[in-house]
């Protein structure tokens, strides 16, 4: 008889990875995003430093479970960001697409120079861009070496950036410990000093880690929110 898929299964695949449904995910999702981002009670703080930097000569670095409140409150700026070649990839390239984002596609983990350079053109034609340092699949709290080699090759400094809630779940079932804020939470962004030992191609991974934990730290007791222990 074979071992053809059962037909329930194929034609929720079918269905699931059509266009209009893909589609209509990405704007429910979008626009839960925008509802609920009101609801939030955000602060800004940023660095001395920082503004005077042209903030689209800079890269962007933050950690992957610390994302959220970045999507809402950096939208309509076309902020490059590279979104993943899967599935889910797709939907999360048409959400930013709505948020005004730029997304290039691309992965870390296969054709990864191809990607980068893909993004460089994008940043070389006037966007600033955006890192989740240890995405898209961790080690959590460990940056991957995209940011770095762009960072060199373009001469520019890194951002780091953290943000916070209180209250908020944190999903510990996931790698990245997810920190999703709950509505009415009190939250804080942070862009920190530019880091323009990175423009210069010396800033290690592991510095640009250290800098940006605390960083992280920081803005959690900020809010008051206990903070993630890093391995």
């Amino acid at each position: 008889m074979g071992h053809s898929r059962p037909w329930p299964k194929r034609i929720r695949r079918r269905i699931t990875r059509s266009t209009p449904f893909v589609a209509a995910v990405a704007w429910v999702a979008a626009a839960l995003i925008a509802v609920h981002s009101k609801l939030l009670r955000v602060t800004f703080d940023d660095d001395p430093e920082f503004e005077g930097l042209d903030a689209n000569r800079a890269l962007y670095g933050f950690w992957h479970g610390r994302q959220y409140l970045l999507v809402h409150g950096f939208r309509d700026r076309g902020v490059a960001i590279m979104t993943d070649l899967s599935w889910a990839g797709e939907i999360q390239t048409r959400i930013l697409t709505r948020l005004g984002y730029t997304p290039v596609r691309g992965s870390s983990r296969r054709h990864a120079a191809r990607a980068l350079a893909a993004l460089k053109r994008v940043i070389e034609d006037g966007h600033s861009a955006a890192f989740a340092l240890d995405g898209p699949s961790g080690p959590a709290f460990r940056s991957k070496p995209g940011i770095l080699y762009l960072a060199a090759k373009l001469g520019y400094p890194i951002v780091p950036v953290a943000t916070s809630a209180r209250p908020a779940w944190v999903l510990g079932n996931t790698w990245c410990r997810y920190l999703f804020p709950l509505p009415f939470a009190r939250c804080r962004v942070a862009r920190g000093a530019p880091i323009h030992e990175a423009a210069d191609g010396t800033l290690s991974a592991e510095e640009l880690d250290r800098i940006v934990a605390k960083l992280t730290a920081e803005t959690d007791r900020a809010v008051g929110q206990a903070p993630v222990p890093i391995d």
